[in-house]
């Protein structure tokens, strides 16, 4: 049995706490929940900039049994590795190459559960987005494939609250974004280091688009071409 089936108490009480806290001090919102499907399987894809990242995306959650992807060390730490293995969390090592990660996530989504992964697969030093990790994109291609929606999720003022290295939060408003699904299938027939660089590309877009409009949007397409007239 998983702690996360053993520990309901604590997820529950956990999640209360923290969602009281994000109220009172970040006037906390998640924006964009009717995209998510009635039901997982689902794949959601996001930014992380923050420590407050991870407990803003819990609480935007609203399936049962979901899981997270977070790094490894945090599940050495005491109390926190017990609410974060409460939460589902999956450890994963920095450089999110962990092949043992990647099966545990591929066997969470076969059992009809939301994973949700950092796009570049560790926390990005200047609060911003970096370029999507490569094995999360073929992930990402592969869950598509089989017919796993994808959910672009960013968190908008984490950053600001508490940036790397500092120990304390500060007060501010905290948004969590979640975008409406895309699809990435098609890309399984692309040549494959092709089809990899253009879910690199879309992921990134998906993302950056809410983290600059604060909005839970996707990227506009573009404007037809104007007909010729001869």
């Amino acid at each position: 049995m998983s702690v996360e089936e053993s520990s309901p108490r604590l997820k529950w009480i956990s999640k209360a706490i923290v969602r009281g806290y994000f109220k009172l001090f970040h006037q906390y919102e998640a924006l964009g929940q009717e995209h998510l499907p009635p039901t997982p399987p689902v794949l959601v894809i996001t930014n992380h900039v923050s420590n407050l990242d991870v407990p803003a995306f819990t609480l935007a959650d609203k399936y049962v049994g979901s899981r997270l992807v977070a790094k490894e060390s945090l599940m050495r730490t005491p109390v926190v590795k017990q609410i974060l293995a409460s939460w589902g969390a999956i450890p994963a090592a920095r450089d999110g190459r962990d092949s043992s990660t990647l099966r545990v996530v591929l066997g969470s989504l076969k059992e009809g559960r939301l994973v949700a992964i950092a796009a570049e697969g560790t926390r990005n030093r200047q609060g911003w987005l970096g370029e999507t990790n490569p094995v999360l994109a073929r992930l990402a291609i592969q869950a598509s494939a089989q017919g796993i929606p994808l959910i672009p999720l960013a968190a908008v003022g984490t950053y600001e609250c508490l940036p790397r290295g500092a120990w304390l939060p500060r007060p501010g408003k905290v948004n969590v974004l979640i975008g409406p699904a895309f699809d990435l299938s098609y890309l399984k027939e692309w040549p494959k280091d092709e089809g990899v660089e253009e879910a690199r590309r879309v992921i990134r877009e998906r993302l950056i688009v809410m983290m600059e409009t604060k909005l839970p949007v996707a990227p506009s397409l573009p404007a037809p071409a104007a007909a010729q007239t001869v």
